[in-house]
């Protein structure tokens, strides 16, 4: 299973379906199911062992199929005993397994389609709901029946078995629970579903090629369970819980999984890794064939959204092979028609204001956009290809709300004056907590061009951790009409992981006061972290905060918790001289921190980091920058040509597209080996990256 996020094109145009609907406390089945369905909840349109419901909106047709079973006989001297099905044997067609071909059958259950395995939806941080139209019957392409033996003796009761498709298959289940679905044009398909047994195989069947298709999975896996630190409310006094030793009880969430951690942790279950000499792993499936349709393993059932790509006039079969699926609804997107958005990335973001999952969306190449107005969207991608430009209004900005990430994009920030690309909200909407943070999990900014931006990020004076930051494979200018701080949560945040690598920044107007700077409070335990910290890896930096500060964060100095790790970097007029000082936080010989070959130099001369980077590979001359005024920062001194620092582009790299972001992430989250995110140091084997490792 790829590794992505639901993505809606830049010219998308949407329709969504649901099959539950609810009303404040009342809950029915929509329309097309409650017309086939008496007061018990069964189907009244039943022909040949099945139920149909039929459902179109502009782009869909669907047809939900459900089967019915075989009833159970009963004993009129034991009602509760179990003496098997009601059906005859025939012929026998394995003695060593029991097997009989049916010969009849006495009587089926009723078909039945109901409300039924409703679940929490915490992602959406509105507290809403997942609910879901459950039918009946296993999707099997043939029925048998085998004789039940306990004790290795005969009982003479009998039971259906079944046989279930496998993808290539010519014969498909045309009795028991599906749903097929027919779109009029090409698109993407979003399908809210409740997946029994997340370790059986969850098919999608292209009805044309009897092959099937690989989608997307995010969601959530019954029993993944987490602690956010938020107190239990007893409901008849309003106050907190208490254990039987008095200690506070929290609220236990639901952990949503986006798709990446979904196929992180089906890595680690159903495949083998074998590491290459080069260092990259390959992931074979234990089960070539049928491994891939296996959501991510163990006796779980998966609440959520599986996406995939559909064509105009073709049918796509969606069932569970020895199971039911539940069905939510779906959302469908096509690409067919301009749409009344136009070339405004502010309207387009609009348009999926409603979505409560995770979107994406992706813009065309060689086009340029503009943005009227700010973005504010709950877990966010927004991806460009190249030459898709951006160009922002003095009233444009994004706000960063759970998981934020700017991909592939050259953005013109001139006309932001002296605001902030990326702010937080000053009320916390969309953000859950950490302790008594505000909390954002993820912000990246990766193969991005940025120019004249006045500042990258600011708190906005509300109290804010972001869990990790990245900056990755880009080149940014600075040019604020005010002094500004490029990375700011001074008032009271911070951020737990900050990582810059294969990276630009310079300055081309007036100074930044600071190039980070956090509240002197910041601290990991404060936000319930175990660590944190501040990575710089081969990034070259131009006059960037050249009179001021380079860091500020006292909370972080001095703890064995806070890790710093500064390599093969080239500072030139910046931080006052003072890079590798104020990096630290002004606190000498930090154990936990580690320098390799940066270049400090300033106003002509080297710098004096001693009791800071003492790691003995400073390399103390001029990088000989190519044209700085003209932002070429070609370095042609020796030492750094010889040892390759700085931005890797300035030493022969391809442009900013076509350079490949590093995947692995050092902040990424660790799960054991039941898919449940653990901490960092917990001992066993657990999973990152989507890797075994052994932590001892």
């Amino acid at each position: 299973m790829a590794a992505a996020i639901f993505t809606l094109g830049a010219n998308a145009q949407t329709e969504s379906y649901k099959a539950i609907i609810v009303d404040g406390d009342n809950i029915t089945l929509a329309p097309e199911f409650a017309a086939v369905i008496d007061a018990d909840n069964n189907a009244t349109n039943t022909a040949d062992g099945k139920s149909i419901v039929t459902i179109n909106t502009a782009n869909m047709t669907l047809e939900a199929v459900g089967g019915a079973t075989i009833a159970n006989k009963v004993d009129p001297e034991d009602p509760k005993a179990n003496i098997g099905q009601d059906l005859v044997p025939g012929a026998l067609i394995s003695e060593e397994d029991h097997t009989y071909e049916i010969a009849s059958v006495g009587s089926w259950n009723p078909i039945q389609w109901k409300n039924g395995n409703n679940k929490l939806d915490i992602n959406d941080a509105k507290g809403t709901k997942l609910y879901f139209a459950m039918g009946t019957g296993n999707p099997y392409v043939k029925m048998f029946c085998e004789e039940v033996y306990q004790d290795g003796n005969p009982t003479g009761h009998y039971r259906a078995q079944y046989e279930y498709y496998k993808p290539g298959g010519q014969v498909m289940p045309l009795v028991g629970l599906y749903y097929k679905f027919t779109p009029k044009v090409d698109g993407k398909l979003r399908v809210q579903v409740w997946a029994n047994k997340g370790n059986r195989h969850t098919y999608v069947i292209d009805d044309e090629t009897k092959e099937a298709v690989k989608y997307l999975a995010e969601g959530y896996i019954n029993g993944q369970r987490a602690n956010y630190d938020t107190p239990a409310i007893d409901p008849e006094t309003g106050e907190p819980k208490l254990d039987n030793q008095g200690n506070p009880i929290y609220e236990q969430y639901q952990i949503f999984f986006t798709p990446e951690q979904i196929d992180s942790i089906h890595k680690a279950v159903q495949c083998t890794a074998e590491e290459q000499p080069d260092g990259t792993i390959i992931y074979t499936e234990k089960d070539p064939l049928y491994g891939p349709f296996i959501i991510a393993g163990g006796n779980q059932a998966f609440w959520g959204w599986i996406t995939f790509e559909v064509k105009a006039g073709k049918s796509y079969w969606l069932f569970q092979d020895s199971s039911q699926v539940g069905f939510g609804g779906f959302e469908f997107s096509t690409g067919d028609e301009p749409g009344p958005q136009g070339d405004d990335l502010t309207q387009i973001a609009e348009q999926y204001a409603h979505e409560s999952g995770p979107v994406a969306i992706t813009l065309d190449a060689n086009k340029e956009y503009t943005m009227s107005g700010p973005i504010s969207q709950h877990n966010l991608t927004i991806e460009g290809a190249e030459g898709t430009k951006v160009k922002m209004s003095a009233d444009a900005n994004f706000t960063a709300m759970g998981s934020f990430i700017l991909k592939n994009l050259d953005i013109d920030a001139s006309a932001l004056g002296s605001k902030p690309l990326i702010v937080l909200d000053e009320n916390g909407a969309g953000a859950s907590l950490a302790k008594d943070y505000y909390l954002v999990d993820n912000v990246q900014i990766i193969n991005c061009n940025i120019n004249d931006v006045p500042q990258i990020i600011k708190d906005n004076d509300a109290k804010y951790v972001i869990a990790n930051f990245l900056v990755d494979n880009c080149v940014i200018s600075l040019n604020s009409a005010a002094t500004k701080t490029v990375f700011d949560l001074s008032k009271n945040g911070f951020i737990n992981n900050l990582t810059i690598k294969n990276s630009t920044f310079y300055s081309k107007g007036i100074d930044q006061d600071y190039f980070v700077r956090y509240s002197n409070a910041g601290r990991c335990d404060r936000a319930d972290f175990e660590s944190n910290s501040i990575t710089y890896d081969h990034n070259t930096f131009y006059n960037v905060a050249k009179t001021g500060q380079w860091g500020n964060y006292s909370g972080f100095a001095g703890r064995n918790t806070s890790f710093w790790t500064m390599t093969a970097n080239i500072f030139v007029d910046c931080g006052s001289g003072q890079v590798a000082r104020r990096y630290l936080g002004g606190r000498q010989n930090q154990a936990t921190a580690t320098f390799d070959y940066n270049t400090y130099w300033f106003d002509g001369a080297a710098e004096d980091p001693s009791g800071y980077d003492n790691s003995e590979t400073i390399i103390a001359s001029d990088p000989l920058f190519k044209d700085a005024a003209n932002a070429d920062f070609t370095p042609q001194g020796e030492a750094q040509v010889a040892n390759k620092t700085g931005d890797p582009r300035w030493l022969g790299t391809e442009g900013i597209v076509n350079v490949k972001a590093t995947e692995d992430d050092a902040n990424a989250p660790v799960y054991n080996l039941a898919g449940q995110r653990v901490a960092p140091t917990t001992k066993g084997i657990l999973i990152k990256n989507g890797r075994k490792f052994v932590n001892k």
